[in-house]
């Protein structure tokens, strides 16, 4: 793998004062074809999926909090609704892909005063707050453009895309996943050594869902949960 590594720990610690110029968009808007029903709503601990994934972007404390919504809009709407977060929706949900989603997102943080955006699953409800936050001071130390957690040798999410990336990003057809963009620029990106492979688990099957649920149960996810 040619991307750099920033030399960074990246262990759970006390919260460290970041730059207020990040926002975080949280992906809500896929059919869950392989799971077979809305994956998102599905309950994980006492509250839904996608619930615990925004409530640790905002336990972060690293900027606004936006959620893309489309497919059964108003379902996701309603299990988040009491959270301080500002909804976006993506018409193109059923045809455009992920990417859609995020540039459903980056068209709206276009003329906000953030520098640079996460891009977090609403899927994978098992990453913690501290994974943000040590993205956010990697951005600020200058280790990259574009920041991604790694684990065991791959590349997980969030990703922290800085806005000279944004442009690039919309400009992509709609069928293209992003890590087009990424691969195309392999000496941009700095990817963050973490202690998680949470970083990587999302709950897209059934399957997932059920081992994402034993490794909470057995007590790998700790994340307050209001």
């Amino acid at each position: 793998m040619s991307d750099a590594t920033c030399g960074m720990r990246s262990t759970p610690g006390a919260p460290q004062r970041v730059t207020p110029t990040f926002a975080v968009l949280v992906l809500a808007a896929g059919m869950s074809t392989r799971f077979g029903q809305n994956k998102l709503l599905m309950p994980f601990g006492e509250v839904p999926v996608v619930r615990r994934a925004v409530l640790a972007a905002l336990q972060s404390a690293v900027g606004e909090v936006f959620v893309v919504t489309g497919y059964q809009r108003e379902a996701v709407v309603a299990v988040l609704n009491d959270l301080p977060v500002t909804f976006l929706h993506n018409p193109d949900y059923a045809t455009g892909e992920m990417l859609s989603s995020i540039q459903t997102g980056l068209r709206a943080l276009d003329p906000t005063p953030a520098q640079a955006a996460f891009v977090a699953l609403g899927d994978q409800p098992l990453v913690p707050a501290w994974v943000f936050r040590r993205l956010a001071q990697a951005y600020a130390q200058r280790c990259g453009s574009i920041l991604a957690p790694m684990f065991a040798g791959q590349r997980g999410h969030p990703v922290l895309l800085g806005r000279r990336w944004w442009a690039p990003a919309l400009s992509l057809p709609r069928a293209t996943p992003l890590r087009t963009l990424l691969q195309a620029h392999p000496a941009d990106i700095a990817t963050l050594l973490v202690g998680t492979d949470a970083v990587l688990r999302d709950v897209d099957t059934p399957e997932a869902y059920a081992e994402a649920l034993r490794l909470l149960n057995a007590g790998s996810g700790a994340l307050r949960t209001a």
